[in-house]
């Protein structure tokens, strides 16, 4: 029975893989009657040649040339076959034959191109870019504006904004970047509000997690490292009396609240909840330059909003918010969909110096093979390869610093206890 089930198992398994052959030379061979056709015209205008049966000294400038580069790209079976029949194609014709690394390069390239335009057609405004919104401030100092040597940063997974200075970013990279939370995949709750996402940091524990702000705002509480704003410590400083406030706003007992700087008002609310309504928060610089706090309550703000009283109002809100996300999925899908768009046959002929039709031929099946797997790139961008490494480090050091946490918890549950006294069988010891 169980031999019957792989057997067909592995039929099937070699069906799809068929068909997929069969539907790649089915295309390829529809391409090749439109070769056939174009080709004695490409001739008389073309007159570059690709890197194939050089002579002996060209040859040895090339393959130095080539070994300077290493291609990231690697055949697979089905690029195999598909050059196997091109180069039949190549031979009927008189033409000589492409090799694997001249395929190989073409791919790479295409892959770079596409995923450097998607990039820059993200980041503009006519594409998805959410730099451009007016509306965007720094998740910590809810400032809109940046200057030279504390830039905005956005995270390209949760898409929260915040500053270098105010998130602890010595170096903004070059490719991707994610925020803390989102580098180590975990949503986790902030211990000072009852407000999920945003700026994020770790106690010293790593086990529990603090809105940057709420750590700024909330005067028992500390930051161990200014530079990378981080851990979050002596939250055992805030007072039980604290904990105790509601929130006037969000009406909601979790977590710990601030409370108004008037001096006759003892109004509370969380740092949060302040800045979803606006309030007014200011930071002043004192004279012996130290950083003091002011809030002030709903009604001794100016600008600031009112909760709503009707559960209808932040229901509209609520889908407006999701119609916006929503859109923007579709404007990211479509791009995503049009991929081929974003990269021109005759750009990247002329960056690897190859004809245009070999390189339109190519780029032919790599449009073909993108779409038979759903979109999806068939090569992982440099970035990404680099944001694993670091993912994979942090994984490593966050599972350390649960363990150190752990043994560290069992010690101190043994401080307590008295040693065991032993019983020796032996009368004379």
């Amino acid at each position: 029975m169980i031999l019957h089930c792989v057997s067909h198992l592995e039929s099937l398994w070699m069906n799809k893989r068929t068909q997929h052959l069969l539907y790649l030379v089915f295309l390829f061979a529809k391409y090749v009657v439109f070769f056939r056709r174009i080709i004695p015209l490409l001739e008389h205008s073309s007159s570059k040649t690709f890197p194939m049966n050089l002579s002996s000294s060209e040859n040895s400038d090339a393959s130095r040339t080539y070994s300077q580069r290493v291609c990231r790209y690697d055949l697979d079976e089905i690029d195999a076959c598909w050059l196997e029949l091109f180069n039949m194609e190549l031979k009927e014709m008189e033409k000589p034959e492409m090799d694997e690394f001249t395929l190989e390069r073409v791919l790479e390239e295409l892959e770079t191109v596409c995923y450097e335009n998607m990039n820059v057609a993200i980041e503009t405004e006519e594409g998805l870019g959410i730099e451009y919104d007016e509306d965007v401030v720094c998740d910590v100092c809810r400032s809109p504006e940046g200057e030279d040597g504390n830039e905005m940063v956005f995270c390209d997974k949760c898409n929260v904004c915040v500053h270098q200075a105010c998130y602890g970013i010595l170096k903004v990279p070059l490719g991707n970047w994610l925020c803390r939370t989102c580098a180590l995949g975990v949503q986790p709750k902030c211990l000072l509000c009852p407000k999920r996402g945003g700026a994020l940091k770790p106690t010293r524990s790593g086990t529990k997690w603090v809105h940057v702000s709420c750590a700024l705002w909330i005067p028992e509480v500390s930051i161990g490292c200014p530079e990378k704003m981080e851990p979050i410590t002596k939250i055992s400083h805030i007072p039980a009396s604290r904990w105790a406030l509601s929130c006037s706003l969000c009406k909601e007992c979790t977590g710990t609240c601030i409370q108004c700087s008037m001096p006759s008002c003892i109004t509370a609310f969380h740092v949060t909840c302040a800045f979803e309504h606006n309030l007014d928060m200011r930071t002043l610089l004192a004279e012996n330059d130290e950083v003091k706090f002011k809030s002030f309550c709903l009604e001794h703000s100016t600008g600031a909003t009112k909760p709503p009283d009707d559960v209808r109002m932040e229901a509209d809100q609520g889908k407006l918010d999701m119609e916006k996300v929503t859109l923007r999925k579709q404007k990211l899908q479509q791009l995503e969909e049009d991929f081929y768009d974003l990269v021109k046959p005759s750009e990247v002929a002329e960056n690897l110096d190859l004809t245009e039709w070999l390189v339109d031929f190519v780029y032919q099946y790599w449009k073909m093979k993108r779409k038979a797997n759903y979109n999806k790139p068939l090569l992982m961008p440099k970035t990404d390869e680099v944001d694993n490494l670091a993912q994979q480090e942090q994984d490593v050091l966050y599972r350390r610093l649960k363990l150190f946490t752990h043994l560290r918890q069992d010690l101190e549950r043994t401080d307590g206890l008295e040693p065991p006294i032993f019983r020796s069988s032996n009368p004379w010891i």
